[in-house]
Formats: C-alpha cells, structure tokens, sequence
C-alpha cells in the first residue's frame, strides 16, 4: 500500500468514527439520521448533476441501486434505535466487526465458498471481541453478562446494524461494477431517505424541527462526511488491494472506542477498548485471507 493510500484510508477512519461520535451525541437518532441523509444530498446534488448524464443505467444496475438503499435503511434504523439504547465504545465496534463477520458466514450458506483458515482465526477473534465488549468486569461472576446482554438491548441493535452491512456489501459488491459510484451513492442515499421519511413524519414529527434547532450544525457535518468517507474509500481501491484498503480502514473501530471512553465518560473502558481492538485483529485477519 502506498503512502498516499495509507494516509487517504487512515483519515477515512478517522472521519467515520468522528461522525458517529456527532451521532452519539444527538437526541433523536433516527430523526437526526433522517436530517443528516437530507443535509448529504443538497450538499452533494452538484456532483450528481455532474455525473449523472455520463452513461444509462442498466437494469441490474437499478435493481442494486433500490436493494442497497432499503437494506441501508434498515442499516440506519439498526443504528439509530442501538445508538438510543447504548454507548458508542460498545455499538460502534459490534456493528463494524460483526458485518465483516457476516460476509464469510453468508457466502458459505449462498454462495458455497470456503473459509480460508485466517479467515477463520479472523472469525474466532470477532467473536471474542464482541464477548469481551460486554463485559461489565473481569471477575468470574461477570462472565455470563454477554449472554445476557445479547438476548436485547443495544448490542442486539448493533449486530442486526451489522448484518445490514453484510447485506448491502454483497449488494454493492456489484452495484458499483454497473453504475458509476458517485452516481449510485447519490440515488442509494436518495432512497434510503425516502424509506425513512414516513416513519419520521408519522412518528417523530414532534422532534424534527427540535432535532434541526439543537443540532443544524452537525447535521451538516456528518452528511458531508458520511458520503466524504465512502469516496475516499472508493479512491483509496485505486491504488492498493482491496483486502489491505478493508483491514486498514477498520481502525476506526479502535478509534470509536477511544473515544466513546475517553470523550463521552462511557463505562467499563478496558473491556470494550480489548473488545474493539480484537475485532479490529478479526476484521483484519478476515481482509487479508481475501
């Protein structure tokens, strides 16, 4: 991997984490997420404009376009209600790992591949990773709480947010051969947003405009950099591998966790920055064995 590539990967870990913490810190999750999709897309209406008239969608195409912008609505709504319900240094690192983790587990069900031993040593270090996570302490009495944990609440949340991601990976995995990425993020994003839009103006029509007042400025902030990330990713598998692209941008996960414990005040810190950065190891692993 170059520099260059390095460096561009690196900085869109960063910004991904950082525009979780922004969501973290709002009121209304789903509402603030239903705000930020529409800040991206009058923010980047000029580049779709630009690309939109390059070449004509196939219908494959429009059929990966409509799966991947309702599977991300589930993907946002997933995240929204685990973001409500629990901390950042435990959601973020569930939802980023287990959707890595998914990938292999769905392509032997679907499309009979076999796992590549690392990829399973990668597995095997997730799956630690999501149990040391929610871990209260390292007394003997806590080691069942992950199992419990894991019955509902926000790590449940988190890792239905991470089988969305599975979902949409395999999806864009080929979306993105047949239509140009700028153009498929932009009407991806436009969907989603639709998607949402009546369960917000039925149910959450009393926070929108609380939402906006509170929060106008990192709405901004986080639709810029939510599509921001996706193309310097995009820009990123350019120059290098795909599998050395994947591992290193999940730095983020380490990220989050840092500062969801150091920034936000969030409980049991040890055991969620091992549990992130086991995942991290995991998703890593899983990457390379690509």
């Amino acid at each position: 991997m170059t520099g260059i590539a390095l460096g561009i990967v690196l900085a869109s870990a960063f910004l991904h984490a950082g525009w979780n913490f922004l969501l973290k810190k709002s009121d209304r999750k789903i509402v603030f997420i239903w705000w930020f999709q529409l800040a991206a897309l009058i923010l980047f209406s000029p580049m779709f404009l630009y690309y939109c008239g390059d070449a004509p969608i196939p219908l494959a195409g429009w059929l990966c376009i409509v799966a991947t912008g309702l599977i991300h609505a589930g993907y946002f709504w997933f995240m929204g209600g685990a973001y409500q319900r629990g901390d950042l240094s435990l959601v973020y690192p569930l939802a980023r790992g287990s959707g890595p983790l998914f990938v292999p587990i769905l392509a032997v069900i679907l499309l009979h591949e076999e796992i590549a031993p690392l990829g399973g040593l990668g597995i095997g270090l997730i799956i630690a990773g999501i149990y040391c996570a929610n871990l209260r302490s390292f007394e003997n009495g806590a080691f069942l709480e992950p199992f419990r944990a894991l019955r509902g609440g926000a790590s449940l949340w988190a890792l239905s947010t991470g089988l969305m991601i599975a979902g949409y990976t395999l999806v864009d995995k080929v979306g993105v051969g047949l239509v140009y990425p700028p153009v498929y993020i932009y009407i991806m994003v436009s969907i989603t947003w639709l998607a949402l839009t009546p369960w917000i103006l039925i149910r959450e029509r009393g926070r929108i405009l609380q939402e906006w007042r509170r929060h106008a400025c990192a709405i901004f902030i986080v639709g810029f950099f939510s599509i921001l990330t996706y193309m310097m990713i995009l820009f990123a598998l350019t120059m290098s591998k795909v599998s050395y692209v994947a591992a290193v941008r999940e730095v983020s996960i380490v990220l989050s966790a840092y500062f969801g414990v150091f920034y936000l005040g969030e409980k049991h810190g040890r055991q969620k920055l091992l549990g992130a950065l086991l995942i991290t190891l995991g998703v890593i692993a899983i990457g390379l064995s690509r």
